[in-house]
């Protein structure tokens, strides 16, 4: 019996041809060319086709005053809480010859705001990895008033070497490894320059001029680490970075590629990025209640994305550094009592209604990160029991363990064990833009533009006495993203607005 069967025309007509795309990844282990503890400087090799945004800078964290033989007993330091080593990094910039190319005015917190949307378990198993701050947690289940109660994951009775986990206790650098007890940090060259976030790959073979890119440190002790034990007084709290490093990733393209990118190159290359600026504020400390106060930001006339914020109260409350900046330096955001926020851009409020909850707040955060947020259990609300004597209704835990050493009591008390966790990650995000994290920018429709009426943030909350963290003066730090373009002709480079 014959039957006709019918075969798509696309298997018969096999037009196909061979074509030779390979690709090759060189990987170069780069020094740099100065190096002091408040700055490092490296310059890029002209090397491959293009530099790759995955490339990463490497650098450890050293507290000098480490004795190994008090680890266990007498002495403990440790990283902040959530942020980690981030909090050693201030500001980085990248420059084609003289001119500023990327920057970044901040880089502990832009970092530490992008990876809250991060998927938690792998924040708690990666990132912290590399960075040594502590997501992960568990709730306790043993006897009350404890039960229930949320704990750092490090807060465990097996938090030791033997138990192979992560403990977040600094040491010294040392070059022997075994004698190493300083924490190295890693991010990525991205995280370092948000510009790179939508896949830019910088052609610095064909660039004309060096490419240099500078990175800034903080190596206050306050602002970097904190002590949980300290029987023998600590002598020596000075902060190091050592060993700063770039791992950069190179890739090279067939002969008949590179002629494309350079004959692209003379007619002209034009790619948006996201530039971030930081504002910062301080509104001085009152006792009102449900005070307004605005906050200009300015930005007439710029194609605008998106804007962050956080609201910290003083770091030193009635002559005591608080619980809140010894567990977070920084890297902190804290709702306001009874607070409501919204935003004006072209004299219209971008909320119909004052966002006045947390969990409005939370939302408006994770549309702005296009993800869910995650944070610490009790992180985000308001701390409504800040210094007060421990409670069984208390969600967060009155004791920390980092590598199996409990804190001092009279170090890190049952109040501040609790405070410098309660209340510490309400960050704020207004989203004025939509387009996809890894969807790259489109000047055309990626942002709000501003006209010629500057933006303006309102925060109502109410004061206090002077003497509390509510009744401080309160640093208001926004982080805005607006879209500009990189221009690359003939080797030469240049930035304007969209």
């Amino acid at each position: 019996m014959n039957s006709e069967i019918n075969i798509p025309s696309v298997l018969l007509q096999n037009q196909a041809q061979n074509e030779n795309q390979n690709t090759s990844l060189n990987t170069v282990r780069l020094t740099p060319n100065a190096f002091s503890n408040n700055t490092v400087t490296f310059v890029v090799p002209k090397l491959g086709s293009v530099l790759d945004y995955n490339s990463s800078l490497v650098w450890s964290v050293s507290w000098d005053g480490y004795d190994a033989t008090k680890l266990t007993n007498n002495q403990r330091v440790c990283l902040k809480n959530f942020s980690g080593c981030l909090n050693t990094l201030r500001r980085a910039r990248m420059y084609v010859g003289g001119r500023l190319l990327f920057q970044n005015p901040d880089v502990a917190q832009v970092v530490h705001i992008d990876k809250i949307s991060t998927n938690p378990d792998h924040l708690e198993e990666v990132e912290d990895v590399k960075l040594g701050g502590q997501h992960g947690y568990y709730v306790f289940e043993g006897t009350a008033p404890q039960t229930g109660v949320a704990k750092l994951s490090s807060d465990v009775s097996t938090a030791t070497p033997t138990f192979n986990r992560v403990t977040r206790a600094l040491g010294s650098f040392s070059t022997t490894g075994t004698n190493n007890a300083a924490w190295e940090g890693t991010i990525l060259l991205s995280d370092l320059f948000p510009a790179l976030k939508g896949g830019i790959q910088l052609p610095v073979k064909f660039l004309k001029e060096e490419v240099r890119v500078e990175v800034d440190f903080e190596t206050d002790f306050n602002e970097v680490a904190f002590v949980i034990k300290n029987t023998d007084a600590l002598n020596n709290t000075n902060i190091s970075v050592k060993n700063p490093l770039m791992y950069l990733d190179y890739l090279t393209y067939e002969p008949q590629v590179e002629a494309g990118i350079m004959e692209a190159m003379a007619q002209g290359i034009t790619i948006p990025y996201r530039e971030i600026s930081q504002i910062i504020k301080v509104i001085p400390g009152y006792t009102d209640a449900n005070k307004l106060t605005d906050v200009f930001l300015g930005f007439q006339g710029k194609l605008l994305m998106k804007i962050y914020f956080s609201l910290r109260s003083a770091n030193v409350v009635n002559g005591n550094r608080t619980a809140m900046e010894r567990g977070n330096g920084r890297c902190r955001s804290e709702r306001g009592k009874n607070m409501k926020w919204n935003c004006l851009v072209n004299d219209l409020f971008i909320f119909d209604q004052p966002v006045d909850t947390a969990s409005q707040q939370y939302n408006y955060l994770s549309m702005a990160k296009q993800y869910p947020i995650y944070v610490f259990p009790n992180s985000f609300d308001y701390n409504k029991v800040w210094n007060q004597a421990v409670s069984a209704n208390d969600f967060n835990a009155d004791s920390v363990d980092i590598g199996g050493t409990p804190s001092d009591p009279a170090i890190l008390t049952k109040p501040q064990a609790r405070d410098m966790v309660a209340g510490t990650q309400g960050y704020f995000g207004i989203d004025l833009s939509k387009y996809g994290p890894q969807g790259g920018i489109n000047p055309q429709n990626a942002g709000f533009r501003v006209g010629s009426t500057p933006i303006v943030l309102q925060l109502t909350y109410d004061g206090a006495a002077a003497n509390t963290p509510d009744g401080s003066a309160h640093t208001v730090e926004c982080f805005v993203e607006s879209v500009k373009v990189l221009q690359i002709r003939n080797g030469m480079v240049d930035t304007m607005d969209a």
